[in-house]
């Protein structure tokens, strides 16, 4: 291929690239591989399609074998480092970064991913200082402006934060980034009608943007006062380290236990079970909250157009469970061999089977998704017999014994599933 035709395609690839025509891009740096397989210009141009797709094992391999042809090319460098970062290996994307900026220390690009990357790890101090660093290079930078103001806004500067995100829609009004940002950041701060606007325009302009799109469907749930509080502090703790997050959930826990056992030993038994109770409705609100809310959705005109089939389906199934739950309580007492309470049992199986249903809304995307899918599977399956068999027979022991190992499976799975999912 003469060098003029292999100018003509790998143009042309570009453009094609920047219009998202994956496929045609692809056609054209393939023909100029035909004649040159190691043309760093046209891998380069594949691995950008592949990582643009989704798939980022196939854009590493790739950006590699640019890199081997030419190793001084600081943007190859960053790609490798973004594909890295989009399949959740921060510490070789971070490996590339430094890389990419030790060649052009002044692509504020650069500084952007990485200060995402220290917010990944809440290490909001050197996001700060990364994205500082990227917007001394380029003052309006996109990247590093909104990084910097979820840096700042972690850091508790709220005003900073604010007078950043708007300098960011300064620079581009019509940045569905930027208003997606900052309609997250209205979230956190409990007001979601006004991040409801920003995830609207975020949508108006990218309707492809899927972070909009879920913080617009968080918005709508908001409207549910319950839910809304469980999404605040389900915000307010995924902005702490995985270990604060375990330490708060233990202190709960423990706190609960000692104000309880407080309360039997001043014989306010009453006192006791209600904050028991509180504690268990919190748990099993904290992993259903979001179906009961879908649940609620679904009731509304706009509603039904924001959740997904499986979403749908959940909102369903853990309906379902709750109303089956509510009728064996009313009118259990009135099955025929019913008695000495099986029936308040078996809707409180119920009840607990909605915690493993409301899981499959979570699945996609999960790393161990296999292992969690499975447990899942078998756990509603156990769920429903074991519910089914008491209902049959009553006092049966096997009955007994399949709710017991039931409930000892939701247990094991209530602690389990953060690590099963990766």
């Amino acid at each position: 291929m003469s060098d003029l035709n292999r100018y003509h395609h790998i143009e042309r690839a570009r453009i094609l690239l920047k219009q998202k025509r994956y496929k045609d891009a692809e056609h054209h740096a393939g023909a100029v591989l035909q004649g040159n397989p190691k043309d760093a210009d046209a891998l380069q141009v594949i691995g950008h399609c592949r990582l643009d797709t989704g798939r980022y094992e196939e854009a590493i391999k790739i950006f590699k074998q640019c890199l081997a042809e030419n190793p001084e090319d600081d943007y190859v460098h960053y790609l490798t480092a973004f594909a890295y970062y989009r399949s959740r290996s921060s510490d070789n994307a971070v490996a590339f970064l430094n890389s990419a900026i030790s060649i052009n220390p002044y692509a504020s690009a650069y500084y952007g991913l990485y200060a995402y990357i220290m917010l990944d790890k809440n290490w909001y101090d050197e996001a700060l200082e990364k994205a500082n660093q990227g917007l001394a290079a380029n003052a309006s930078d996109l990247t590093c402006l909104n990084a910097r103001s979820q840096a700042l806004f972690r850091l508790k500067n709220k005003e900073a934060a604010y007078d950043t995100i708007r300098e960011a829609l300064n620079v581009n009004p019509d940045d569905d980034f930027t208003h997606t940002n900052f309609g997250w950041h209205f979230m956190e701060a409990g007001k979601h009608k006004k991040a409801r606007e920003h995830f609207r325009q975020a949508l108006r302009i990218n309707p492809n943007n899927n972070r909009a799109r879920q913080g617009y469907k968080e918005s709508l749930k908001a409207n549910f006062a319950p839910y809304r509080w469980m999404l605040m502090f389900s915000l307010w703790l995924s902005a702490k380290s995985k270990k604060a997050r375990w330490a708060i959930v233990l202190v709960i826990w423990g706190s609960v236990r000692l104000l309880s056992g407080v309360s039997n030993a001043a014989g306010l038994g009453i006192l006791a079970y209600v904050l028991i109770g509180l504690y268990i409705l919190f748990v099993i609100f904290s992993w259903v909250g979001t179906s009961i809310a879908n649940i609620m959705l679904l009731m509304t005109r706009e509603g039904k157009y924001v959740l997904t089939t499986t979403e749908k389906y959940v909102a369903a199934s853990v309906a379902a469970c709750l109303v089956s739950a509510l009728a064996l309580v009313i009118f259990g007492r009135y099955i025929p061999g019913m008695h000495d309470g099986y029936e308040m049992f078996a809707a409180l199986l119920l009840l607990v089977l909605t915690l493993p249903v409301s899981r499959f809304e979570f699945m996609e995307g999960l790393k161990r998704y296999k292992y969690a899918l499975v447990f899942t599977v078998l756990l509603v399956a156990a769920g429903l017999i074991a519910t089914i068999a008491t209902l049959a027979a009553p006092a049966n022991d096997n009955a007994t014994i399949l709710a017991v190992v039931y409930l000892a499976g939701i247990v094991i799975y209530t602690w389990s599933f953060s690590f099963i999912r990766g």
